[in-house]
């Protein structure tokens, strides 16, 4: 049975999609401002945390765009991920050199200010010139290189998609995972690696193991060209919708202990670094259970500031690499803050930081708004003098 995609429009394509990346970035941010917000941002819907929706939602978004020019333009579809491969990687660059002058200038200093990268304190050089290389990651900048090497191997996995072969490109990313999370150095390869260099551990290299979380980014890629092609089902089937439900619940309860945990149960089955089978079964009971609300809430005639209350989120999710960048930034620079300032001040400044990133992406939007509108007249001008 053949499909013909159709161009989805910014409101059914991305405003959601969009909208969930702004809310991911906000528990990224809150959640990174030491322990303020942990109690309220770590993990709050169950064995699910806000970097895995972040990688998840940015495959979706990366399908839905990059199916798209795949369609009108193949050539150029590979030479614009290898140009925004190299954006995320010069952003990294960027955030290593900042952070390695933050450390550099408080280093010796008060312990309030004491920064997440000691090591480039102890071995400058080397630790910049490994960053630079992406073997050493400092707390804070492992999501930027694991998205670019994602990003620059996703237009060959793209026209897997797109081609139909939608169950290849799952099967051999669940191979990967599997492979790296249960078989190879029995979890913990990079940890062993590590080890036998007399590197010791962690030498950081990132908490993200991008041959496990590969698996989060090229399920929501094959989600994203799906929805591009209209191949999803229409809606959800109430079966299937139940048992998300009530796994959700149960994950919930079993996370925040208000379940007691069976005799059998065992930790590991839902470890975040090398995304254990458990978690992900939660993460899929949770993507249905998203689905199945959202499609019971496009039934609903909402208010119009309700259906405008996603807008200034979804700036967040539209510049999510500005706004990624811009939060380990200010993170670094509110170290002090977070640990002795008194608790009223700590959540009246984190929060602040919500709305510096809000004004920032919103900023951007109207920015890029104008450009294309100048773009526009130019065209129309164009058009006009050619009569």
């Amino acid at each position: 049975m053949s499909h013909t995609p159709t161009q989805p429009t910014q409101t059914n394509r991305l405003l959601y999609l969009d909208f969930l990346r702004g809310l991911m970035l906000i528990g990224i941010t809150l959640g990174h401002f030491g322990p303020t917000f942990e109690w309220l941002m770590w993990q709050p819907l169950g064995f699910f945390s806000n970097a895995e929706g972040f990688v998840l939602l940015s495959g979706t978004v990366f399908g839905l765009v990059y199916a798209k020019l795949e369609q009108r333009d193949p050539a150029s579809m590979a030479v614009k991920a290898r140009k925004r491969a190299w954006l995320i990687y010069l952003s990294h660059l960027g955030l290593l050199l900042f952070v390695a002058l933050y450390t550099w200038a408080t280093n010796g200093w008060a312990d309030d200010w004491r920064s997440h990268a000691q090591f480039i304190a102890e071995a400058p050089a080397l630790r910049l010139i490994l960053g630079t290389l992406l073997i050493y990651q400092p707390p804070l900048l492992d999501i930027l290189p694991m998205y670019a090497l994602f990003v620059l191997i996703a237009p060959g996995i793209i026209r897997q998609l797109v081609a139909g072969r939608v169950w290849l490109v799952l099967g051999v990313s669940l191979v990967i995972w599997w492979l790296f999370s249960q078989v190879v150095g029995g979890g913990h390869w990079r940890t062993t690696i590590a080890d036998s260099l007399g590197m010791g551990f962690p030498f950081q290299v990132g908490e993200f193991d991008p041959l496990t979380w590969q698996v989060l980014f090229f399920f929501g890629t094959a989600l994203g060209v799906l929805m591009f092609q209209q191949r999803l089902p229409r809606q959800p089937q109430i079966v299937l919708a139940l048992i998300a439900m009530v796994a959700v619940v149960l994950f919930f309860g079993l996370r925040h202990e208000l379940i007691a945990a069976p005799a059998f149960w065992n930790p590991a089955w839902v470890d975040r670094h090398e995304l254990a089978w458990l978690r992900l079964v939660n993460i899929a009971a949770l993507i249905y259970t998203f689905w199945t609300l959202l499609y019971l809430a496009r039934k609903v005639n909402w208010p119009a500031w309700a259906r405008a209350l996603p807008k200034p989120f979804a700036c967040l999710g539209r510049h999510s690499l500005a706004v990624f960048s811009a939060h380990a930034v200010l993170i670094y620079l509110t170290i002090p803050i977070q640990m002795t300032y008194p608790l009223f001040w700590r959540y009246v400044i984190g929060l602040s930081l919500i709305f510096i990133l809000l004004a920032l992406a919103c900023g951007l939007d109207i920015r890029a708004r104008r450009q294309r509108q100048a773009q526009l007249r130019v065209l129309d001008a164009a058009d006009g003098g050619s009569h």
